[in-house]
């Protein structure tokens, strides 16, 4: 690639949208540490927020030798609209000048866009989840604010060069919801964290979790993610109640910080009025070391989301050997394929009967685990890197579409 590159690092920095902590930030780490490398070295540029902390950045970025960026952002004395005028106005104009000189512009995320970007842009689009599921999303709002909101946030994708999406369901929302071109969107999966993988060393399991405050001895099924209405956490409750019920022996962990949530409050009414006091424990916020001794010892990771524009989770899972239960529902079986239990989405008894069968068949287990971590190798950060470099050179006019 011989055009010059600039890409959005704020998804690295902690404050910012809570990207950093969420699946957004864990797609700019994975993917600036596998295509740094491939960029010669003085051509990226990292847009970041100086009254931020500093981006953490992959050490691979080093032999990019990357020129940081600040980002324009409103002053903190104006009562509102800050993050209107900055992202929408003051970046625009800032990017002006790179757009003028022929540069690439890269968006991780296209909900961090500036409603009118210039040429050679190239956004990724994670989900279409507030379109898709409008009623959800609206409550709250008046419906000229949301279709307001939802018209900033897509404006740009008409303008755009290239779009790069995760999955299958992504490209097929756009083109339904947007009447985008299929050639303008490439498809360019994710993958697992390289460092995520099944943890043998039972003596280091074990002191994760005790560090949590768990029994190693006792069972359980894993949860990471957040609990707003779409993740239908609900369904996994009621079918955690069924368990109870039918005495399968095992606890539902949650990690994930949920606390802060809206929902939370209802949350634990909901655990309160199914008597399941006992059988659910909450981490909060879990480490990316801690990550692979609780999948290694879960009896399955079990994610019951309606709808996901990828589904990072249940392949991090089968990274580390874990089961797989999860719903047959949105981007979510192209992610897990034929090496998990997909059920009907809010179907409680049927994630039950899941759940139970991997509690008590152990062969079934052990087959999944084994099919997982074959499934979640057939995604990799290096493929992914040298498919988006591909659409930045497209972008650029440096190749056609077909290479």
């Amino acid at each position: 690639m011989r055009a010059g590159l600039v890409w959005d690092g704020r998804g690295l920095q902690s404050g910012f949208k809570a990207h950093k902590e969420r699946g957004i930030g864990r797609y700019a780490k994975n993917l600036l540490a596998a295509l740094a490398p491939l960029l010669e070295p003085g051509q990226l540029e990292l847009l970041y927020q100086s009254n931020l902390p500093a981006p953490t950045l992959p050490t691979t970025t080093a032999a990019a030798g990357p020129k940081l960026l600040p980002a324009a952002y409103a002053p903190a004395w104006l009562p509102i609209g800050k993050r209107l005028i900055s992202h929408h106005l003051l970046v625009r104009r800032q990017l002006k000048e790179a757009w003028d000189q022929g540069k690439v512009v890269h968006f991780i995320s296209h909900l961090d866009a500036p409603a009118r970007v210039g040429p050679r842009t190239v956004l990724t689009v994670h989900d279409l989840i507030a379109q898709r599921m409008e009623r959800l999303y609206r409550t709250g709002k008046t419906p000229v604010r949301f279709r307001l909101e939802r018209w900033l946030e897509t404006r740009c994708l008409s303008q755009a060069a290239a779009i790069i999406v995760p999955s299958r369901q992504t490209r097929d929302d756009l083109m339904e919801l947007h009447g985008l071109a299929p050639e303008l969107i490439r498809v360019i999966p994710e993958a697992a964290d390289p460092g995520l993988a099944p943890l043998e060393d039972l003596t280091r399991r074990e002191e994760v979790l005790r560090f949590r405050g768990l029994d190693p001895a006792r069972p359980f099924w894993l949860y990471l993610g957040g609990i707003d209405q779409r993740k239908d956490v609900g369904s996994l409750l009621k079918a955690l109640a069924a368990l109870k019920e039918q005495e399968v022996p095992g606890e539902l962990v949650m990690a994930g910080s949920i606390e802060g949530d809206k929902q939370y409050p209802g949350l634990l009414k909901e655990i309160e009025r199914l008597g399941l006091g006992g059988r659910v424990r909450m981490l909060g916020y879990v480490s990316d070391a801690e990550l692979p001794a609780l999948f290694s010892a879960c009896l399955a990771f079990v994610f019951p989301s309606l709808y996901e524009g990828f589904g990072l989770p249940p392949l991090e899972a089968m990274a580390c050997g874990a089961p797989v239960v999860a719903i047959k529902a949105s981007a979510v079986p192209e992610v897990v394929g034929e090496a998990g239990i997909l059920v009907e989405p809010g179907d409680a008894a049927a994630l039950a009967q899941a759940l139970k069968a991997l509690a008590t068949i152990p062969e079934l287990a052990a087959e999944l685990r084994g099919k997982g971590r074959l499934q979640s190798a057939r995604f990799s950060w290096e493929g992914a890197a040298r498919h988006t470099l591909a659409v930045y050179e497209e972008a650029a006019g440096e190749r056609t579409a077909s290479g």
